[in-house]
């Protein structure tokens, strides 16, 4: 539920959408990209940024699912990494990596349906920042983790 974040690892000009919105198109985005980021999470859309926040989409194809035909836990893992850093580089130039994160699986996340992903800066320190995400169903806002 609460992604920590070491800031110092990466440099990023901004604190600023347009720093986040750079993230996400070099890491998520970018169709020469093979980073683990853009294979997991390539078809993430829909992202409205505001500052200490990113809301976006993300389709649970058959991909992304476990055998049970749901969102795989460690793709709800990824989602709350790389959506929270989104958020975070809405007010610090620094996007750091993760040293904590902590997920509560509430319900599962049905096979074809879309999840929201909606991650909130909590508090941004002079190492730490705290972020907190929450993914829910697109359609009824069943939580589906924090």
């Amino acid at each position: 539920r609460r992604a920590t974040t070491r800031r110092g690892a990466m440099a990023f000009s901004g604190g600023s959408f347009q720093a986040a919105e750079a993230f996400v198109k070099s890491f998520v985005l970018d169709g020469d990209s093979v980073t683990f980021d853009r294979t997991a999470l390539e078809d993430l859309r829909d992202f409205k940024l505001e500052p200490g926040r990113c809301v976006c989409v993300f389709p649970v194809t058959p991909r992304v699912q476990n055998r049970y035909g749901t969102l795989h836990g460690g793709c709800v893992a990824t989602l709350v990494d790389v959506v929270s850093t989104v958020a975070l580089l809405t007010v610090s130039q620094d996007p750091g990596v993760s040293v904590n994160i902590g997920t509560n699986y509430i319900t599962p996340g049905p096979g074809g349906a879309d999840v929201e992903v909606d991650a909130r800066v909590t508090k941004v320190g002079r190492t730490l920042a705290f972020m907190d995400v929450t993914l829910r169903t697109a359609v009824g806002g069943t939580t589906v983790a924090t």
